[in-house]
């Protein structure tokens, strides 16, 4: 978009806007949608985005299966995902349902295309969150893990949307629109802010 006025007045372009923020994310660390706020259930978790398809409407995070978030999603699938970026002055929250993938052809391709440091997180002992007194002890060594052995607890989450907020602020008026999509035919509204 050349400018704020390019979607300002237009659900469409508003759409295709909140789209192309999403997009640029997966590879624009530096993007505050790159790393999202992912909720299911009462377990919110900042995500990092590594892949997205607005064509139906997809994205792919990956996440350690021993992580509490996975016992919440084994409770119930509905998800949702919150990012706003004050320097843009644009809020993106979603919902859909988000399905976890492991130790099958979607969790291999993720992991074979993971970077060392990526896979590395996932050789920690014991499961995120827990309580520990000597952090030291929990210090990761290349040395002396075999990287590979992560994979063991590594999973893929996919979270496909059917609704799509947009909130943009402005001080002559905001401006804020939903998208829902009901057999793949989106409805687009305007929402009072």
């Amino acid at each position: 978009m050349n400018s704020d006025t390019d979607f300002y007045n237009s659900l469409e372009l508003s759409l295709k806007y909140a789209e192309s923020l999403l997009e640029d994310a997966v590879s624009n660390s530096k993007s505050i949608f790159h790393s999202p706020t992912l909720s299911i259930l009462d377990t919110p978790r900042t995500v990092v985005l590594r892949e997205y398809d607005r064509n139906v409407r997809y994205m792919r995070f990956h996440t350690d299966l021993r992580s509490k978030k996975i016992h919440s999603l084994n409770e119930n699938n509905l998800a949702f995902i919150h990012a706003y970026d004050p320097e843009k002055k644009v809020q993106l929250r979603l919902r859909g349902n988000v399905n976890l993938h492991h130790n099958d052809e979607t969790s291999l391709l993720a992991w074979n295309n993971s970077r060392e440091m990526s896979k590395l997180c996932y050789s920690v002992k014991g499961a995120p969150g827990e309580i520990i007194t000597h952090p030291e002890k929990y210090d990761l060594d290349k040395e002396k893990i075999n990287i590979e052995d992560g994979y063991q607890n590594f999973g893929v989450l996919i979270f496909k949307y059917y609704e799509l907020e947009f909130l943009y602020l402005k001080n002559i008026g905001h401006r804020r629109s939903k998208f829902t999509w009901k057999d793949d035919k989106a409805e687009l509204n305007w929402l009072i802010p």
